[in-house]
Parts: structure tokens; sequence; C-alpha cells
């Protein structure tokens, strides 16, 4: 479990938000293509989970990036 940090106090955001932002814009688009290579998925199927999980994805990363600018961007 990611554990907080009392010095870095959006290390668990952050965190989040690069392994979130890893697998919805790096791993899922690489799995939908094998996904309609190799079992002829329909591609408004593909479209739908694409989006659902982009949207998802923005949680996670808005709540990182709200938290950087609330905490006045300590992480330069």
């Amino acid at each position: 479990m990611i554990k907080p940090d009392s010095n870095d106090p959006i290390k668990v955001r952050r965190t989040l938000a690069f392994w979130v932002s890893l697998y919805a814009f790096l791993i899922l688009p690489n799995l939908l293509v094998i996904y309609h290579a190799l079992w002829a998925t329909e591609v408004e199927l593909l479209k739908s989970i694409l989006t659902y999980i982009g949207v998802l994805a923005a949680g996670p990363i808005g709540a990182y990036l709200y938290a950087a600018q609330k905490n006045g961007n300590k992480e330069k």
C-alpha cells in the first residue's frame, strides 16, 4: 500500500495519477488494438471502453493537479 509521507503531502495522489495515466494512455489502447486484431471486436465497443476509461482516469489525474496547485506547487 502507498503510505503517506509527512514531507510529501501529495505522494499518494502523484503515485496514483502516474499509474492511472500509464494504464489509461499506454497499456489499454494497445490491448484494445490486440482485441480488435485477434478477436475482431467491434470498433464501437472499443471506442466506448476507451472513452469510459479515459473519463475514469481524469479523476485521479485531476485530483493530483488540484492538490499540486493548492499546495503552491512545492515540487519545483
